[in-house]
């Protein structure tokens, strides 16, 4: 059994799990930013400070999903070196040095430049427990599935919130470990303008109408720990995916201030459902 199989068994143990009561708190970064070693101290401390879930960003030259805080963040950490290479460190060491389930964010330029089978296949044996790819050629989205899955680890998938009902069905059926659902429709990361509630909660139980098995996380324009908790006390999705704050407030103040945020989040998250 491979590294990767094992962690993703544990892993966010959300296969089949969807509407779990237990909020999961996934917490963001860039691999290799600001540096190597400061990016596995900072994974490994927001472990530590209540992350349930540990995603790891993939550097890419084209972060189109992100926003200016992310997007800086992949321009300095691929000047550490190969984007990929980094991707892979990180996660060996941050695996070596916990057991928070570490799930890669990569761009499928990405993930095709490699190879799907090599890709999935590098990512297990660095440890990793999933990839979530959030932009998979519809054309090629079985056979990613399929390499994720050969592989041992998981293959979570973004729902898009303009997709027809037939379009999230595909989608929350094919996602293994979970489906990526956006708070805020139409943005990109680091949004912070307010979420839609009511939005967010209709378009996740039709997701779950299509999909009932696949757990649902959302991210994008969860800014604060209030909102986190008001998102979660919703009670429609499986916990919550943080990034650009985590980001900006690591490049602003370092690994404490960053740390201390995780902190808030997670405790307000736990707050909002009465633990």
């Amino acid at each position: 059994m491979t590294s990767g199989v094992h962690v993703r068994d544990s892993v966010v143990g959300l296969d089949g799990q969807a509407g779990r009561r237990e909020p999961l708190l996934g917490a963001f970064s860039v691999a290799g930013f600001p540096d190597l070693g400061r990016s596995v101290d900072a994974f490994v401390s927001y472990a530590e400070g209540g992350a349930s879930m540990l995603e790891v960003g993939a550097p890419s030259a084209n972060p189109w999903l992100d926003g200016p805080a992310i997007a800086a963040a992949h321009r300095c950490a691929l000047r550490g070196g190969d984007g990929v290479r980094v991707t892979l460190e990180t996660v060996r060491r941050v695996s070596a040095r916990c057991d928070t389930p570490v799930v890669v964010m990569s761009y499928w330029s990405t993930v095709q430049s490699l190879g799907l089978r090599r890709m999935a296949g590098e990512l297990a044996s660095s440890g990793a427990a999933g990839c979530l790819v959030p932009d998979v050629p519809p054309e090629r989205l079985e056979e990613w599935v399929a390499a994720a899955a050969e592989a041992g680890i998981s293959a979570p998938l973004l729902a898009n919130r303009q997709a027809s009902y037939d379009e999230l069905s595909v989608t929350g059926r094919a996602a293994t470990g979970f489906v990526y659902a956006p708070a805020a429709a139409g943005q990109r990361t680091g949004y912070s303008a307010g979420i839609d509630l009511d939005g967010l909660a209709a378009f996740v139980r039709s997701l779950r109408h299509a999909a009932p098995a696949t757990a649902v996380l959302t991210g994008i324009g969860v800014s604060t720990p209030e909102l986190a908790a008001a998102v979660v006390g919703l009670e429609v999705v499986d916990g919550v995916e943080v990034g650009s704050p985590l980001v900006s407030a690591l490049a602003d103040g370092g690994l404490h201030g960053a740390v201390g945020l995780v902190e808030e989040f997670a405790a307000s998250i736990t707050r909002s459902r009465g633990r």
